[in-house]
């Protein structure tokens, strides 16, 4: 738990469009949704973004272990193979929160990033969120979520601002609809916006 105290948070001033975009930096290039959603600035003037490395994320233990090929953390993600059929399997990406800020200030969350990469038929249904143990709210993505060609950074909008202040846990739902094969997942990071 040290550790996640001790990561970096960098508060900006204009909270715009223009200044949400993905990190360079990965050879393979990153692929943006093109429905990702238009950042609505006008709704508080300051944020801090902070973005969590995919070796972070863990399955969560109320997944069938027996889904599973191989899982694993490397330096740029958290690794899963799936066997045919797989469904759900759940991993938890876990986000510092806030409970407030000098002033009694309190960040809310409305938009949450997560870069990601699947082969095959691996596709992630659902996103649950989860503030401490209580179910904030779930979305379940129609049509589910896959990569065509590498890395896709999904920026997800929650619909509105929600406060996290006893941890921020975004929940994935993946699933492998493939009678015949195994699929592969890479979780490359995962993050979240707190709006003030």
């Amino acid at each position: 738990m040290a550790v996640l105290l001790a990561l970096p948070v960098m508060a900006e001033t204009e909270a715009t469009s223009t200044n949400m975009h993905p990190a360079a930096g990965d050879s393979g290039g990153i692929v943006i949704d093109t429905q990702t959603p238009v950042l609505d600035g006008g709704a508080f003037s300051q944020y801090d973004t902070l973005f969590m490395p995919g070796a972070m994320a863990e399955v969560n233990l109320a997944s069938s272990s027996s889904w599973i090929l191989e899982q694993g953390d490397y330096s740029n993600a958290h690794y899963l193979r799936l066997k045919p059929g797989a469904s759900p399997v759940w991993v938890n990406c876990p986000i510092v929160s806030y409970d407030s800020k000098q002033g009694g200030i309190k960040p809310q969350v409305r938009y949450l990033g997560l870069q990601y990469k699947t082969s095959g038929t691996v596709e992630i249904c659902r996103i649950e969120m989860w503030n401490g143990y209580s179910l904030v709210k779930y979305i379940d993505f129609n049509p589910p979520l896959k990569s065509t060609a590498g890395w896709s950074l999904q920026v997800i909008d929650l619909g509105g601002w929600y406060w996290f202040n006893r941890g921020l846990t975004p929940c994935l739902s993946i699933r492998n609809p493939s009678p015949t094969y195994s699929g592969e997942i890479w979780i490359g990071g995962y993050g979240a916006r707190y709006e003030w």
